[in-house]
C-alpha cells in the first residue's frame, strides 16, 4: 500500500510541476471592465491636483471665453493620464454609477463635479487641437465628450441636466472647429456619419422623471414626515406655515398629496413624451403647477415637491438646437466646399429650429454664416444664434 501512495504522490507532483511550468504561457488574462464608470472614477484619481487658478484656466478655455496658452498646454499634458482611460471608457455601452437610490433625494452625486471638470479638460486639449490645425483630432474630443454625457445617464434628473451642461459646451466647441475645417470636405463627411450614428442615441427626461416621482411619493408617508418637513423648510420661507402642519398631518392629506403628484406626473410626462411644439408643451407644463391651490398642505407638498419642468424642457430643446445647428452646419460647409460658394438660401431638408419648428433663420456673413432660432426659450426669454467663421 505504501508503494502504491509514493507512485501517486509522485504522479501528482510531476502533474503541479508541469502546471507551473506552462501556466505563464497558459494563462489568460482577465478582461478589462465592462462599466465605463469604473474607468471614468480612475480617470477622476488621475487628475492633478491643479489649483483653483488652473482649473479656472481650463474651464475657460474649455468654453471659448478665453484661447488656449502654452500654460493650456502643461495643464492638458498633465492630465494625459485621465484622457486615456476616459477615451478607453468611451466605447462601452454600460455605466453604471452606483447611485444609492434608496437614499432619495438625501443621495449625493460627487461624480457629477468631476464629470464636468473632466469634460472641461477633454474640450480645452480639443481647443489646443483646433489651433495646431488638428481638426479631426479635435472634433474627435469632442464626440468623445458626447459620449461622457450620454454616459452620464438620464437615471436622476440632476444627472440628466448635467449630461445637457456638457453637451451644449462640447457642440460650441464643435461648432467653432467645423468653421475652421469648412475647406475639408472628407472631414466634414466623416463627421456627418458619426453625428448620424450618435442622433439615435439620445438623452430623455422620461427615465428620470419616473425615479423622480417614485422617490417623492416614497417620501409621503406618515413614518417620513420628519424628513419631508426638512425638504420643504430648505424650499423656501412661504413654505414655514405648512411644515408646522405637517407636524400634525394625518394620512388623509398625504394620501391626496400622492394622489396629486402622481396625477402632476403623468400629464407632464404625456406633455414631454408627446410631438406638441415647444411653445405650447412649456405653458401647459407650467400651468401643471400653477393649478394647485396654495392654501392646501397636500397642493403645497407637491408643488414643492415637483421639479420645474418647463424649464428643463427649454433646457432639453437648447441642446436639440444646438445639436441641428451643428448639423446644419456641416450640410451648409459640404456644399460650399462642392460648389465654391454657401448657397444663397438655406437649402431644404436640413435639421430644423426646434423653438419653432420651423427652419433657422439662414444669414451669410463676411466671415461665413449664422443659424438662428424662429422660436424663443421662454424660460430665459432669449433666442439663441449660432455663428460659423471660417478660418
Amino acid at each position: 500500500m505504501k508503494r502504491v501512495n509514493h507512485w501517486l504522490l509522485a504522479a501528482i507532483a510531476a502533474v503541479l510541476v508541469a502546471s507551473w511550468a506552462v501556466s505563464p504561457v497558459c494563462a489568460v488574462i482577465p478582461p478589462d471592465p465592462d462599466n465605463a464608470a469604473l474607468l471614468y472614477y480612475q480617470a477622476f484619481i488621475s487628475l492633478p491636483d491643479l489649483d483653483k487658478e488652473a482649473r479656472d484656466h481650463i474651464g475657460h478655455v474649455a468654453t471659448g471665453e478665453v484661447p488656449p496658452t502654452e500654460a493650456t498646454r502643461e495643464y492638458i499634458e498633465k492630465c494625459h493620464g485621465a484622457i486615456v482611460l476616459a477615451d478607453a471608457a468611451r466605447p462601452l455601452r454600460i455605466c453604471n454609477w452606483g447611485f444609492r437610490y434608496s437614499q432619495g433625494f438625501e443621495a449625493v452625486m460627487p461624480y457629477l463635479a468631476q464629470i464636468r471638470f473632466l469634460s472641461y479638460v477633454l474640450l480645452a486639449d480639443a481647443r489646443v487641437r483646433a489651433l495646431d490645425g488638428d481638426y479631426k483630432g479635435a472634433l474627435e474630443r469632442c464626440l468623445q465628450t458626447d459620449r461622457l454625457a450620454r454616459h452620464v445617464g438620464d437615471e436622476t434628473l440632476i444627472s440628466y441636466l448635467v449630461a445637457l451642461a456638457v453637451r451644449r459646451i462640447e457642440y460650441d466647441c464643435m461648432q467653432e472647429t467645423i468653421g475652421l475645417a469648412a475647406g475639408d470636405a472628407p472631414l466634414l463627411q466623416w463627421l456627418r456619419s458619426e453625428l448620424v450614428a450618435a442622433s439615435g442615441k439620445g438623452l430623455s427626461p422620461t427615465a428620470a422623471l419616473k425615479v423622480e416621482m417614485e422617490i417623492a411619493l416614497n417620501l409621503m408617508q406618515m413614518d417620513k414626515l420628519d424628513k419631508l418637513a426638512g425638504i420643504l423648510a430648505d424650499a423656501g420661507q412661504k413654505e414655514k406655515d405648512m411644515v408646522k402642519s405637517l407636524a400634525s398631518a394625518d394620512e388623509p392629506t398625504l394620501e391626496r398629496a400622492r394622489q396629486l403628484y402622481s396625477q402632476y406626473f403623468m400629464s407632464a410626462l404625456a406633455i414631454l413624451s408627446g410631438s406638441k411644439p415647444y411653445e405650447q408643451a412649456y405653458l401647459e407644463l407650467n400651468t401643471l403647477v400653477s393649478d394647485l391651490d396654495a392654501k392646501d398642505p397636500a397642493s403645497v407638498v407637491v408643488g414643492t415637491l415637483a421639479p420645474a419642468l418647463g424649464a428643463t424642457l427649454s433646457v432639453k430643446t437648447s441642446v436639440e438646437a444646438c445639436a441641428n445647428a451643428t448639423k446644419a452646419a456641416v450640410e451648409l460647409c459640404l456644399q460650399r466646399a462642392e460648389a465654391g460658394r454657401f448657397p444663397e438660401v438655406l437649402p431644404e431638408g436640413l435639421p430644423k429650429d426646434p423653438f419653432s419648428g420651423k427652419d433657422f433663420q439662414y444669414e451669410r456673413t463676411r466671415a461665413g454664416f449664422l443659424l438662428r432660432c424662429r422660436g424663443k426659450d421662454l424660460s430665459k426669454d432669449k433666442t439663441y444664434e449660432y455663428t460659423f467663421a471660417l478660418k
